[in-house]
């Protein structure tokens, strides 16, 4: 619900705003994505995954606070490091730059909260404040589009309200209550130092990731000029929709590191293996069925949803959906190497695909057809080694 709720409030923004200040929106949504998720769902993994041990809770907790604390840090250090991009796409806007810097900080504490729910196994509660989130969301952006407010920079900050009143208020509360289950210390060392160093791989990878799924719409927009911005806002709205399964996908990839986790624990890896490949060969169903589809039916769909000025060809929805299949399947096999607490593996996956996708984005004239074929080369190649990764360590085990 969550993810249909984003998806809905995305359509209201656009319809608020022209093609050429919702490119704005859209690189600060991207930039959100990077700054918030890149930097802090190692955060959220690691909790997830060290709480499903019931060792000291209190003491991961104290650790997954410092992390917390770092990590913020380091993603306002990035912000100021790559500001002269930043700023060239938000096309100058310094209420949106101010948002951005505010989202730095209210992301600890979102994916702080996220990482406790869900690593406490109170599940129901974290898809309730997901919900939550989105909802107030969309609340805002409805007001914002009744009262005639046409600057990207209200939205932006719209945004960030609705994340801090969605998650902060409870980080109290369910601290306390996680940190009175399982006292005992255990053998694992659960210190600051320790998670830090564990999700230092996860970072590379989270973020690699970010600028793979949501940096190439910030890098079009930006590079866009003259007649191609106008085509950039296209891409941004036709890409937004485009990743719809990822907006159910994405959150729910920490949820099953626990139970990956206890699985493994348990000897249960043949188990997990044959999730995986069922997982696969459904995605090869989707992928026959939902490309042609898209080509299809997509162009008007995002015309109905974004209004009549967000025209695409069908050729390239087509080939954004299937970039969006294959970012699922690289999605999906890197929470099995989280689980298995390879995270260095989850870090070569991502950055391997960053890396090819970057290799296209180079040598594929045209700013926009660059993106949509970039983003499909890097997941799908990214998928490939992930999963060679994988079989490799199988094949080892095995012998």
């Amino acid at each position: 619900m969550s993810g249909l709720l984003v998806n809905v409030y995305l359509a209201v923004v656009a319809r608020g705003l022209t093609p050429a200040e919702y490119a704005t929106f859209g690189a600060f949504w991207a930039l959100a994505l990077v700054l918030g998720f890149g930097p802090f769902l190692p955060l959220e993994q690691e909790l997830a995954r060290r709480l499903a041990m019931r060792e000291s809770r209190r003491r991961v907790l104290v650790a997954g606070l410092g992390t917390a604390g770092i990590l913020g840090g380091l993603a306002l250090a990035v912000l100021g490091a790559a500001s002269p991009l930043v700023w060239s796409s938000l096309d100058g806007h310094v209420g949106a730059l101010a948002a951005l810097i505010a989202l730095c900080v209210v992301s600890a504490g979102q994916f702080l909260l996220r990482g406790i729910l869900i690593g406490t196994d109170r599940l129901v509660r974290h898809g309730a404040v997901m919900v939550l989130d989105a909802l107030l969301r969309l609340g805002f952006a409805v007001v914002l589009l009744v009262l005639g407010a046409d600057q990207a920079a209200f939205y932006c900050w719209a945004l960030v309200v609705a994340i801090a009143l969605a998650h902060l208020p409870l980080v109290p509360a369910v601290w306390r209550r996680a940190e009175r289950e399982y006292p005992d210390p255990g053998a694992t060392d659960h210190s600051t130092r320790a998670l830090v160093s564990s999700a230092m791989p996860l970072l590379v990878g989270s973020v690699c990731a970010q600028l793979l799924l949501n940096g190439l719409p910030v890098v079009v927009v930006a590079l866009a000029d003259g007649g191609a911005q106008a085509a950039a806002g296209v891409f941004v709205a036709a890409f937004t929709i485009a990743k719809a399964p990822l907006s159910m996908v994405v959150p729910l990839q920490s949820a099953v590191v626990p139970t990956l986790t206890r699985l493994l624990a348990a000897g249960r890896r043949r188990e997990v293996f044959r999730l995986f490949a069922r997982g696969t060969a459904g995605l090869v169903a989707l992928a026959v069925v939902g490309v042609p589809l898209a080509w299809w039916i997509g162009p008007p769909i995002v015309t109905l949803i974004f209004g009549p000025e967000y025209r695409i060809p069908g050729v390239e929805l087509a080939v954004i959906i299937a970039g969006v299949l294959a970012h699922v399947a690289l999605v999906v096999v890197t929470q099995v190497h989280v689980a298995r607490n390879r995270h260095v593996d989850v870090a070569l996956s991502w950055l391997t695909g960053l890396v090819a996708a970057g290799l296209t984005f180079w040598l594929v004239p045209g700013v926009v057809v660059a993106g949509e074929i970039a983003f499909g080369v890097g997941s799908l190649v990214g998928a490939l080694a992930s999963t060679a990764l994988l079989a490799r360590d199988r094949e080892r085990t095995t012998t």
